[in-house]
């Protein structure tokens, strides 16, 4: 049977049937105490009663962006784009993986990995600093559209994003004129269109590549087998990298482990690169201080930029990888050595090779690489860089 009250009926049932107003969350005693005694439970605040903690609580709200950054679009051609220090630009695409594909959602997948990353609760248990809140204003710029049906047209828009963003006047300009980017990405051969945007600004530079593979393959020997077109692709860049005089011969490669195509050619090109390796297992040798104190004295004063595809954690620590290796190193190593490069000048980064599809319910390898890719901030953060020119 339906049953329909109107208000004169409510009126009229006992008191006790009615039900009374209950205010949510209620005060413990030692809530009341500490708001003080005109605070009842009716009159609950906040710790900060500026703000509508319902309406304005920072994480989880909004668009998903990188460590709950600002969303700001870098790459709209209109004049009045909010200035930026530091900008986090995603780049989708998987296209020249030789490994199993889906790292165009590397991007995404970092992002949500970050989800816990704020920047009012970011102070280091270990410098006790929050590079958050330090001189740079840090942003997320969304990601470049690029084709999944081109790669050299996608390479070509992905290299036209960065030029675009790194060529607004930065926000504080007295400290550096010129942005630097953090790339997400996206399989490795997008770092080639980061170095082919950073020369304008910064010259030539010192490549510390964390990997497990080389990455220098003659593309004669890996893809252009093939043809031309297949001859680029994420097991090559740094060789055309050098080939297009991109980087110094003062560049290394750390967390190496997996093995060559050609007994001594790939060793020989390699070097011929400007590359001195650094294998997986020399952390076994001279521990996380001695694989520090290595890449310092090898790129020394230059400009440096940090390249780290995730698979050079162990796929223990980041399953979620193309061309997965095992015996690598742990994500606390790898955080420590880069958390050792202070100092550095670091021009450019990227966090590239994270494919989310392959990540376990608990988000190991996306959780990783945000907070990878935040130690990448700090490291700019901690040290500013002048550009060659303005």
């Amino acid at each position: 049977m339906h049953l329909s009250l109107g208000l004169s009926t409510l009126l009229c049932l006992p008191c006790e049937l009615v039900a009374r107003e209950i205010v949510f969350p209620a005060l413990v005693p030692q809530q009341a105490n500490h708001y003080g005694s005109s605070h009842g439970p009716s009159e609950y605040r906040p710790f900060n009663s500026k703000k509508d903690s319902l309406a304005e609580f920072e994480k989880y709200s909004g668009l998903t962006t990188f460590s709950n950054l600002p969303w700001v679009h870098c790459l709209s051609p209109e004049k009045d784009v909010e200035k930026y220090d530091i900008a986090f630009l995603g780049a989708p695409f998987d296209t020249a993986t030789t490994g199993r594909p889906g790292t165009r959602f590397g991007p995404t997948g970092i992002r949500l990995g970050s989800r816990r990353i704020g920047a009012l609760m970011s102070w280091s248990p270990y410098t006790h600093n929050n590079t958050f809140l330090s001189w740079a204003r840090v942003v997320d710029c969304g990601d470049a559209p690029l084709t999944f049906l081109d790669n050299t047209v996608a390479l070509q828009q992905l290299e036209k994003a960065h030029k675009v963003v790194s060529g607004r006047p930065a926000n504080t300009s007295e400290v550096s004129s010129v942005p630097r980017i953090i790339t997400l990405g996206g399989d490795h051969t997008t770092t080639l269109a980061a170095l082919r945007s950073t020369i304008s600004h910064w010259g030539p530079v010192s490549v510390i590549h964390f990997d497990s593979h080389i990455d220098t393959w003659d593309p004669k020997v890996l893809g252009g087998g093939v043809s031309r077109y297949a001859g680029l692709n994420h097991g090559t860049f740094l060789h055309i990298a050098h080939e297009e005089g991109l980087i110094l011969n003062s560049s290394a490669h750390a967390g190496i482990r997996a093995p060559a195509i050609n007994k001594k050619y790939d060793w020989k090109n390699d070097k011929r690169c400007g590359f001195e390796i650094i294998t997986a297992r020399d952390i076994d040798k001279i521990g996380v201080a001695g694989i520090i104190e290595k890449l310092k004295a090898r790129v020394g004063d230059t400009n440096v930029y940090i390249s780290v595809d995730i698979d050079v954690l162990d796929p223990a620590f980041a399953p979620a990888t193309g061309t997965a290796e095992v015996g690598g190193w742990t994500t606390r190593e790898l955080l420590s050595i880069l958390d050792g490069l202070e100092g550095l000048k670091v021009i450019g980064a990227d966090v590239v090779e994270v494919a989310p599809i392959y990540d376990n319910p608990g988000e190991t390898t996306v959780l990783a690489a945000a907070e990878v890719a935040h130690s990448l901030m700090s490291l700019m953060v901690e040290t500013p860089v002048k550009p060659l020119k303005t």
